[in-house]
This record gives structure tokens, sequence and C-alpha cells, in this order.
């Protein structure tokens, strides 16, 4: 029996401490609950995401496809605020041609892997393997540890029910209209290196919502079961189907079952073809599914966007993420585009610029001032980043010093582009299929010290190119143009600044922004 003096005071306490609670929860400070979770967590171009926490830090990065540095890597303490923070390979991995894609980034007996694909020189889609001390690098490259005919994707790892570490990875058999088996394979103790023979875990049902693919696998081990989340059908473009199921076993090499009520993640109003994830435990015990979704108005011209949501656990033992409901929150397309503005002021370049790969930019900046050198041979060479919004308005400023030729683009890849671009005297909006270029508007300009270059879209179908020799008063630069076909079939849109000359010249910039586009003032 409590004393009633104590009784008082237990009593006392919890009335002054319930308004308190009561109050910060309100101001959103509850030091109890971790804040909501806002998608997308990365707006813009962000597939296959891969999340791994080390302390009190959250890293994640994402496919990369064709476009370096690769695999940018993101660091987060709450799930919410993203810092981009460099890239895994700032220098692109000599062994493969392109397709960095889905990177599983493992925190492991005090090292920090990452298991990622490339297509290797003359040969296959591969798995490979890269090491560092700590997330933010630097990483070690170890090349291929796995190349089958069909090709080896979505590597991830797992250690079964003994502590065997595992690689666990998709056979890409859909390449060569077969089946799409998942396969789990031992890990030597060093982790880049396999032993023993594969098993399969799993194949596609063809005639499941699962089509022809099963890809993106993921193991996740919760109250002494496995949970293998996969993604099933046609992850991207126009036509896309995908969506997220899951399996689970008792022992890493099964037998699995698929829960009979797959998929577990679909579209709804907001998003489109979600899938291809990695779960993630809070301190707190809470778990999390990162994946990618397009936005279900517009889909490929914004790209797949990373995106978390909470996963609960129904009585039956199976995943629950979000209600069942498909992806939370508002796809980027619908919001403001995130206000970026880069004066080029220190001497390096702000690490959301990226460019194709093997096409690595030279370049000066600093000062107020982007030079960006033509290329020696080959492609215009550009720099580019993703556009957060549908609705933008990107301006850049292009001097005429070094007798380059700069431009203001609206980029699929190095091959696909629409750019108006400062050509000695003249302006021109040109468009680039397939590295064939076509001019589809040109005017003469005045002299001026800079020529102010403009591209717009108020949603996801066409751009609007102009321009201003006093950065007040603007003129269209030829009718709008679509994008249709402009990305690449597993890419977002990205916005890009040109450098075009002839070998030896160069292109000068100042004062890039890329702004929301609702507000625009109109044409002058």
């Amino acid at each position: 029996m409590v004393p009633a003096n104590k009784l008082n005071s237990i009593t006392l306490r919890r009335l002054l401490v319930l308004p308190l609670l009561l109050l910060l929860a309100a101001a959103g400070g509850c030091i109890f609950a971790q804040s909501a979770i806002e998608n997308p967590i990365l707006p813009g171009d962000h597939p296959d995401p891969t999340i791994v926490r080390i302390g009190d830090t959250y890293w994640t990065a994402s496919t990369s496809g064709d476009w370096a540095p690769e695999f940018p890597l993101y660091r987060s303490t709450d799930l919410r605020h993203w810092t981009a923070a460099g890239a895994v390979f700032p220098k692109t991995p000599g062994w493969a041609t392109g397709s960095f894609w889905a990177p599983e980034m493992v925190s492991d007996g005090g090292r920090v892997l990452v298991y990622y694909v490339g297509r290797e020189r003359g040969g296959p889609l591969c798995v490979a393997v890269a090491t560092a001390s700590r997330a933010e690098g630097p990483y070690t490259d170890h090349g291929p540890i796995l190349c089958q005919p069909d090709g080896s994707i979505d590597p991830s790892f797992v250690r079964d029910e003994h502590g065997q570490p595992f690689l666990i990875w998709k056979e890409d058999g859909n390449s060569q209209r077969k089946p799409t088996p998942i396969w789990a394979q031992p890990l030597k103790s060093d982790l880049i290196h396999l032993t023993g023979s594969k098993t399969q875990l799993l194949v596609n049902d063809p005639k499941s919502w699962e089509g022809g693919v099963v890809e993106g696998p993921y193991i996740f081990r919760h109250d002494g079961r496995f949970y293998l989340f996969y993604a099933g059908n046609a992850c991207c473009g126009v036509a896309c189907k995908y969506a997220e199921g899951v399996a689970r076993a008792d022992r890493l090499l099964g037998p699995w079952e698929k829960y009979p009520a797959n998929p577990i993640i679909g579209a709804n109003a907001s998003w489109k073809c979600p899938g291809h994830g990695t779960a993630v435990e809070t301190p707190a015990g809470k778990d999390y599914f990162l994946y990618h979704a397009y936005p279900a108005a517009g889909t490929v011209y914004m790209g797949r966007e990373s995106v978390l949501d909470e996963i609960n656990w129904s009585p039956a033992g199976w995943p629950v993420v979000n209600g069942g409901h498909g992806p939370s929150g508002t796809p980027s397309d619908q919001t403001a585009q995130a206000q970026v503005v880069d004066d080029f002021q220190k001497p390096f370049l702000d690490p959301e610029w990226k460019w194709p790969i093997r096409h690595s930019p030279v370049f000066q900046v600093g000062d107020g001032r982007l030079t960006l050198d033509a290329s020696a041979n080959g492609p215009p060479i550009f720099i580019a980043r993703s556009p957060t919004s549908a609705s933008y308005v990107a301006t850049v400023g292009a001097e005429a010093k070094g007798g380059g030729e700069g431009g203001l683009g609206v980029i699929g890849d190095a091959k696909n582009e629409f750019v108006l671009a400062r050509r000695g005297g003249k302006l021109e909006l040109s468009r680039t299929r397939n590295a064939v270029r076509e001019v589809l508007w040109q005017v003469d300009v005045a002299q001026s010290s800079v020529v102010w270059l403009r591209v717009s879209s108020a949603g996801h179908a066409e751009s609007s190119f102009s321009y201003s020799l006093d950065r007040q008063h603007w003129t269209a630069a030829g009718p709008a143009v679509s994008l249709a076909g402009l990305p690449p079939w597993d890419q977002g849109l990205r916005i890009g600044l040109v450098s075009g000359g002839t070998p030896g010249t160069s292109a000068n910039f100042v004062h890039f922004s890329l702004l929301d586009g609702t507000g625009e003032a109109p044409l002058h």
C-alpha cells in the first residue's frame, strides 16, 4: 500500500508533467516520438534506394545509372532532413561501362560495404563490391564478384540463422525472356568473395501480379523469422506495373512462403509503381521501409523518388507498410521546386551537380564564375541536376568570354537533350536525338557581356525557353518543346549547363538559379 503523502506526490507530479508533454507534442517537440516522415524524403530521380543506420546516423544511396559521380550519398539523423555527403565513387570504376544500379549499403564487422551493379566491359551486368572504414568513404572498389551470362543484379546481404554471411541477388533472366530467380550464396569471412553453391529462394510466377519479374530482394529478420521483401513486374517508364511483395521463412534457405495477399505496396492516387527497397530499424525499435515510386501524374519526367514508410506487423506475422494504402505523402511534381541558387563562389562544385559517365567535365569554379571546357572529342560537355518539381524556372548567365558556346538545357542523357545556347553572335535552340543535332530556332543577338538563358516548365510534358539581355525583359526562344521520349526508360530529366564549342574553347556561366515556376512572370 502506497502512503497517502507518497500518493499525493506522485499524483501532483503527473498533473504537472501531463500539460508539459501535451504542449511539447503540440509544438512538434515531443522527445518521446519521432517526427512524422514527409515523402518524398529525396525528391527527384533517386531509384532503388538503400538505407543503413550506423550509430545515430542514417545513410542512403540510390541507383545513378549512367550518371557520375556514382551512387551519391546522403545522411540524416532523423530520417526527415537529408544532406548530400559525396558519393561512393568520385571517379568511375574502370571495369564497368555503365548501368550503375541498386547499391546496398551494409555495416558489418566495423566496415561499411556497398554491393552494387555495373555492366562489365564487353560482358554482362555484374554484382560488385566496395569497402570503406566509414560510410562517407573513401571506398576501395574490389570489382565484380559475380557475373552470370544473363546478368546478375540487385544484390543484398544477410546473415543466416547461424551467423553465416550470404549474398542475395537476382539473375536477370527477363533480359533473355527467361524466369528471374532470386539466389542466395555464402560469402567468405571477408564478405567480398563467394564460396559454396547458390540456392534458389524465389522465382517469378508469370500468371500472378509478378508477371515476368521478381527483383530487388532485401531480407529483414523479425521475431526470429526471415522476411524477403521483393519487387515484381515492370519497373520503369510510362507502362510500368511495379509493386512490392513479401515472403517469409524460418530458415534463410527456405522453404519460403509468399504472402497470399501480395502485393503489400501498390499504386494509389498520388504514386505509381512503388517498390525495390531496404528496411531499417530505429533506436526506438520502429521499422521503416525505404523504396521508390513515380509520381502518379507525369511519371517518367520526375524519375523515381525515394519514399519512406513505417512497417507494422499484423497478428498473423506479416508486414504492413503504411497501413496497406500505398506510399504516403505528396509527390514532388505537386509541390514547389526547392530553391537552388549557385553563384559559383566556392572553389568546388555543389555535390548535386552530376554528369554522364565517361564525360567528366573539365572546369574551373570560384569567384562568381563557372568555366566549363568544351569536349576534346565526342558530344558536348555538361553538368546537370535533378529538378524537384515539374513546375520550375531555371536561369543562368552565359558570358561572351573564351570563344565557347555556353547553353542551358533539359537533359535526358548524353545523347538526348534540348539546349538554348549562345553561339557567337547568335542564340540557337536545338534538339539532340540519339546524338544527332537539329537546330529548331535561332536569332542574332546584340553583343553583350552576358546573355541570360532561361528554361521553364509548368507541368510534365513540355518546356519553354527564353532569353534576356538585361535579366528583366524576356523574349521567347522558339515555341514550347515536347519532352516526350527525351528521358531514358529508367531515368528522370535533368537541368544542365552545356559547353558545346570546338576543342580548346570554354563556356563561362554566372549565377545559376532553379526556382519554383508556378509564379513565373510573363514574358515582355
